[in-house]
Order: C-alpha cells, then structure tokens, then sequence
C-alpha cells in the first residue's frame, strides 16, 4: 500500500496532520529546490505571472507562495487541514492575500468549468494515476506542471532499517505512467531531471513515528527494534534525529490547449 495516498481518506488526512509540525515550510532563498523548479517553469514557457493556478494537493505551501507572488491568484488544496493552517501562517508572515486554501481530498475537488490557467502538482500523492493525470488535464486552461520521483527516494535511516529487516524498498517511480499517458494522448510535454539530497533534523520520537509510517504492513516487534537502532544511532544530545534523502525528481510539463 502506498503511505502517503491511502485509501481511506481519514487515514491518510490524520497522518499528513502528524506530520506537519515537521514537514519543510517555505523559506524565502533562491537557494531552494523551490526556487529551482518556478526557474524551470518559466524557462520552459509555464510562466505564473498573471495567472490564475490550482495547486493541488500543496502540503505546507512550500510552492504556493512562491506561485502566488507572480500569479493573479492560487487555489491551494489539501487533505490535511493542519498543513494548510501552516500554509495561511506562512501567506500571513509574508503578507500574502491571493491566495484561496481548500480542505478536501483532491477526489472530491470538482470545479464546475476550468477556472484555472496551470495546474501545478509537485510530489503529491493526490494524483498519481491515469484518471489523475486526465483530471488535471481538464482543468488546466494553458499548463499542467507536474514535479514526481524518478526512480529515487532514498532516505539514509529507511534504508539501514530496509537492510536490517530484509525487506526491497519500494522505487519511487510515477513519471513512466505519466509520460506513456501523455503520449497515448498526442500531447506533447517537456521533461528536465533534476537530483539532489534532503537534510532532515527533528524530534528523535517524530523520526521514530515517520519510519513506522513507512513501514505500514511491516509494524512487527522486529522493526520497532530496527527503527529504535537506526534513529538512536543518528539521535544527538538535544534528541533531535538527523537523516539525508537522496532523491532524483522529473519536472514534466504539457499543454492542455
């Protein structure tokens, strides 16, 4: 089962909440994974400047606010409404006003007609399939932007745990799907690579509890045994837990018109 799009709403709603008091908030650098991607976009012609976008599925809204300082305004939605009341926070702190936060599991998101100019999608588990990548599609007026993993997201603590109870991680790896979907469609996209590495530093405990959220089916007495090893071996004197992500992303852009 895949963690992060689970199939009861609830759940999956109640876990992104967990996890938002840690999740990597928007920070004003150019100097960002962030940064790079809007670079993309308007290098490859999906420029937000004036624009009205949809970003769907958009967490602590690490990318909305970046959107919403160039665009005519931004429909953020979400499953967890406790992401999104980081995201208003952080709208506030930068004095942000055009920007609309929708609490709703992306399966119940129907906008009547296609009031949006670019549909942005970075790393959301809300849309990760074929009748995903049609949706999208049909709301987007000019772009759909689409940021997923390209074969690689390993974290350097899930790895030692994956090791030690012998167990194949699983690849993260949408883009293949998204791009044969596309072609079956006659649309025509642009792709760029881009690798890079996620630093990590929370609460020994919050490490603990995202690893066993990982682990899913795999919850034995043995991998409580694992993840304690692994996250206390990278646990320093103020409790906080350090891990690394090594990751490779593909940033896939296409017209809908």
């Amino acid at each position: 089962m895949d963690i992060q799009r689970n199939a009861d709403p609830k759940n999956a709603e109640k876990m992104w909440d967990r996890r938002a008091a840690n999740y990597p908030r928007y920070r004003d650098s150019e100097d960002t994974l962030e940064a790079k991607v809007m670079r993309l976009m308007e290098e490859k012609g999906a420029d937000p400047t004036g624009l009205r976008v949809l970003d769907v599925g958009c967490g602590s809204g690490k990318y909305t606010l970046r959107l919403a300082k160039k665009a005519a305004s931004v429909t953020a939605t979400d499953i967890s409404g406790e992401m999104l009341r980081i995201l208003k926070e952080d709208a506030a702190k930068e004095g942000i006003t055009n920007i609309t936060a929708v609490h709703a599991d992306w399966s119940d998101f129907n906008p009547e007609e296609a009031e949006f100019d670019i549909v942005f999608c970075a790393t959301t588990p809300a849309v990760r399939n074929e009748a995903d990548f049609a949706k999208v599609t049909g709301i987007a007026g000019k772009f759909v932007v689409y940021l997923g993993f390209a074969g690689k997201k390993d974290s350097e603590v899930m790895m030692e745990i994956y090791k030690a109870l012998n167990i194949t991680p699983k690849r993260f790896n949408d883009i293949p799907m998204l791009k044969a979907w596309l072609d079956s469609r006659n649309l025509s996209y642009s792709s760029t690579l881009i690798e890079d590495k996620w630093e990590k530093r929370i609460p020994a405990a919050k490490m603990k509890e995202h690893c066993m959220d990982f682990l899913m089916e795999n919850a034995t007495e043995d991998a409580l045994s694992a993840v304690d090893k692994a996250v206390s071996a990278r646990t320093d004197s103020e409790g906080m837990a350090s891990d690394t992500t090594h990751f490779r992303m593909e940033l896939v852009i296409w017209e809908t018109k």
